[in-house]
């Protein structure tokens, strides 16, 4: 029998956007829903071989014809996210390189287009498969027609069919043929269709299979009292609503009957097209794909080509060259041998070191040095054999020095691949591999992909050596493209005098770890654990029994059905029960919302910290975590493994978690934070007299924000509630909010927002003007800089969609501001290190966005808190805005601030 496959392109392409959020090109565009796209047609092809295949698309919901029976129908549906926007055309495209018919009918949604192209081809006797994430869809199902449920499958299976009767029983609780009566009885929020008020799954689902349909229900209207959970309120709502129930069933009717013209001979799969779906991958960065297709023999006119990218330099042939010759370096004369070698070497040392071996680059020959592999007969060189070649006057290349220093080698940096190609470009965050596919259009194939599962410190060195040396000559490569790069956008300075000294003051930070008090924390586990059991039964008792709080789909049912609260949501699986709608039912004065928040926090806290950083300490009790220089787009640090920027500050219980982070015997904590450096960075590039007053008189600059908005004579007159308020306002400004997310996050109407932000921009005229400034620059050089030059690429700022184009306006402010600060702080960082780190009284711990926390032995506080301090405000010297930085040091972490 011959297959077609129907792809519902709008569930297809918003579950691929949402599952790789933060997927993007090396320009910096988002490319997750054409990735994911792309990724689910070429597995349902792969899974389904099928003989035909098309692609339906949406119209605007204004257009649609069921608006015009009920003009609430997906009247609530959030707009799509900017993000996604852009990439639909890209997504067209894709369809177009895959040779796939697309569909779309003025006034009807893709569900009908399917529903008509599925019944006409099931009529022809061919079996059809519908790849979809609606549950609705599954009411189509017949003897030909099949439904392939997105991210359902179990085991390895990818996807959940749904082939019969059975199976839509089994996942829907009715027959295919009952779906829109069902949807008519219980509505469906996400779509506007408004069903029978208080009635969910479990009294509809009973009630049709009893009487066979929604005519069959109201025929015996006079029985259903005699269902469990239906009274003779709930009948009223059926009574009153019965109206609203037919229309709900006619709204969530699929259509079978459009006018669609179905030429088999169009919608014949053909392979793709691999002259432009080279071109899309290349663009989009889709290196998976290029391998998989081998789209890199592929050139230009759609022939094989000996090149696999644009870059006429570079030919892949030399990586791929099986003649290469790799010398496995075994003791120390062959390690004095290589010395020599390096010695007479006029160029650069290109090296390469993956945590268990190195591996150096001489006139294409390959030498690699065993340093931590851990298999049978392994034969390891001694870390001091290995220093001596770092101890040659040599300038090193590699991609991430940092690795090597926490290694504990003494390596002078020359230079980091990793952080100019960051510095080029900000928006992607890369591995080494996306960076050579990036640079090179090399694809290789991934470590999982070849040794899976397998440790790389227990592979052999034979097999370990060929995965690396490819990469290595593409280091190469890449390090010659990279450098002129750097030199063209002028950001080699910043890369030398920043982010490469910076390096050594990381790693200094993340060997020396800082103190976790695991007692104290196991104490603080019981204490959280009462209060989440004291939290269960009080939900338990409002709920009137037990059940699994972390399960969305049965605290629906006890908040919905049981409890009869009114809903606030609804989606394709049910009630939403997330933090928005919890929230809402607080403000309604629902008390068991109030708890379940309660109980999500603490849960969290306790899973996240209480009891995972514990287990990360080593012998000494020392917490290590990673400070990333390439982890953000506007130049801030990140911190992973774990991530201690993200502890709560403000709250009872993150004071508690930060109380277990303490200074080692006979030294304090000291807790150095720059005041509102932000503020302070807006004041200096705007040159608004009014900020600039405020500091130079060190004024509260909050207070006098708050005597602004709120047309006040006095500071006397502003309380702590004006204050808090105008300090949102303030620190909003700097990230571009909107009057919607102001109003959303002090509590007020968007027209009180509005006017708290024109009045800002009324008293601080010049601030407005920067932005303005700012927005031009960004729209001719499609880049932003910082105070220091750092750079970022703004996409979208000329964009057609207002959202996009407000989005990147927002972006591009933020990265001046923030970035700037970011900069300072990096410098000041490497000064500190420089002039008061040494590593036996004084030591830098932690960074945490405008903080830095250091380890002071006691008896030197004296002499070098005012060190440290005098550094901080004036090793960068501001020409309006003098840098203010505040201090508190304990024994703890919490009661240093």
């Amino acid at each position: 029998m011959q297959k077609a496959v129907i792809l519902d392109t709008s569930a297809i392409m918003y579950r691929s956007y949402f599952s790789l959020l933060n997927m993007r090109n090396k320009e910096g565009e988002p490319t997750g829903a054409v990735y994911g796209t792309a990724n689910i047609i070429s597995s349902v092809i792969d899974e389904i071989k099928p003989n035909y295949i098309v692609a339906t698309f949406d119209v605007k919901r204004k257009t649609l014809k069921r608006t015009e029976k009920y003009e609430n129908y997906k009247a609530n549906r959030k707009p799509m996210p900017d993000d996604l926007v852009v990439q639909l055309p890209l997504i067209e495209e894709l369809m177009d390189s895959f040779n796939i018919k697309k569909f779309k009918v003025a006034g009807h949604e893709a569900d009908d287009v399917m529903g008509t192209i599925s019944k006409n081809l099931s009529k022809q006797g061919i079996e059809v498969y519908i790849i979809t994430g609606d549950k609705d869809i599954a009411q189509l199902v017949d003897e030909n027609i099949n439904i392939v449920l997105l991210g359902k499958g179990e085991g390895k299976n990818r996807f959940k069919y749904i082939k019969n009767d059975d199976d839509v029983i089994e996942y829907l609780g009715v027959k295919a043929n009952l779906i829109p009566d069902l949807f008519g009885m219980i509505g469906d929020t996400s779509d506007g269709i408004p069903g029978i008020r208080k009635v969910g799954e479990k009294k509809a689902i009973p009630l049709l299979n009893a009487f066979g349909s929604l005519e069959g229900v109201y025929e015996n209207i006079d029985k259903l009292t005699e269902f469990k959970g239906i009274g003779k309120s709930l009948v009223q709502n059926f009574i009153e609503d019965k109206e609203l129930a037919f229309l709900s069933k006619e709204l969530a009717t699929i259509k079978i009957n459009l006018d669609i013209k179905i030429d088999l001979n169009e919608i014949k799969y053909k392979d793709i097209n691999k002259k432009t779906f080279k071109k899309l991958c290349q663009n989009l960065d889709f290196k998976s794909f290029i391998k998989k297709y081998d789209l890199d023999k592929i050139d230009e006119s759609g022939n094989l080509s000996l090149f696999n990218n644009d870059n006429k330099e570079f030919n892949n042939k030399k990586l791929n060259n099986k003649e290469k010759k790799v010398v496995f370096i075994n003791n120390s004369n062959e390690i004095n041998n290589l010395i020599e070698k390096l010695k007479k070497l006029e160029e650069e040392v290109i090296f390469l070191f993956n945590g268990v071996a190195f591996l150096f680059l001489i006139d294409d020959n390959i030498y690699y040095i065993s340093y931590k592999h851990n298999y049978i007969g392994a034969q390891n060189i001694e870390k001091s054999e290995i220093q001596k070649i770092f101890n040659l006057n040599k300038k090193f290349v590699t991609y991430k020095f940092k690795d090597i220093l926490n290694e504990r080698f003494n390596i002078k940096i020359g230079f980091d691949i990793m952080l100019a190609h960051y510095l080029l470009y900000a928006n992607l965050k890369d591995d080494l591999d996306t960076l050579i596919f990036n640079e090179i259009g090399e694809a290789f194939e991934s470590q999982k992909d070849i040794f899976g599962k397998t440790a790389i410190s227990q592979l052999e060195k034979e097999k370990l050596a060929d995965f690396l040396s490819k990469r290595i000559l593409a280091l190469k490569e890449i390090y010659k493209i990279v450098l002129n790069k750097l030199k063209k956008e002028n950001l080699e300075k910043l890369l030398i005098e920043i982010e490469q000294p910076l390096v050594p003051v990381l790693s200094n930070m993340e060997l020396e770890g800082i103190t976790l008090d695991r007692g104290y924390l196991s104490k603080y586990s019981i204490e959280l654990k009462e209060k989440i059991e004291q939290l269960k039964k009080e939900i338990y008792k409002i709920a009137g029994e037990e059940f699994n709080i972390n399960s969305p789909k049965q605290l629906a049912e006890i908040l919905f059905i049981k409890l009869n609260i009114n809903p606030i949501k609804k989606t394709k699986t049910g009630y939403s029960t997330n933090v928005d709608v919890l929230e809402k039912l607080v403000r309604s004065g629902e008390k068991i919302a109030k708890y379940i928040l309660e109980y999500r926090k603490l849960t969290k806290l306790l899973n996240t910290y209480v009891e995972a950083l514990p287990k990360l300490v080593d012998n000494n009790s020392k917490l290590h975590t990673s400070f990333n220089q390439n982890g953000t787009a506007t130049g801030r640090l990140s911190s992973t493994d774990p991530n201690l920027q993200n502890i709560p500050s403000k709250t009872e219980e993150g004071r508690k978690i930060r109380r277990a982070f303490i200074a080692k015997d006979g030294f304090s904590l000291v807790s150095f934070d720059y005041s509102q450096i932000e503020l302070r960075v807006l004041a200096e590039i705007s040159k608004d007299t009014e900020l600039i007053n405020a500091y130079e008189n060190d004024l509260d600059l909050h207070a006098i924000t708050a005597m602004k908005i709120f047309d006040l004579e006095t500071l006397e007159e502003v309380d702590s509630i004006k204050r808090n308020i105008a300090k949102i306002v303030n620190f909003s400004i700097i990230y571009g909010k909107t009057p919607f997310g102001l109003a959303q996050e002090l509590n007020i109407t968007v027209k009180d927002a509005k006017e708290y932000i024109d009045k800002y921009f009324d008293k601080y005229k010049k601030v407005k003007d920067l932005q303005n400034e700012i927005i031009k620059f960004a729209k001719e050089n499609g880049y932003v800089k910082t105070l220091f030059d750092r750079k970022r690429k703004i996409i979208g700022i000329d964009n057609k969609n207002k959202n996009i184009k407000n989005q990147a306006e927002r972006m591009a402010v933020n990265t001046v501001i923030q970035g700037s600060a970011a900069d300072i702080l990096k410098m000041v960082m490497i000064e500190l290190f420089d002039k008061i780190v040494d590593n036996k009284d004084v030591y830098m711990l932690l960074q945490v966005h405008d903080e830095l926390i250091f380890e002071i032995k006691d008896e030197k506080l004296e002499e070098m808190i005012p060190k440290i301090k005098e550094i901080m405000e004036n090793k960068i010297r501001l020409q309006n805005v003098k840098l203010k930085v505040n201090f508190a040091y304990a024994k703890n972490w919490s009661e240093a601030k």
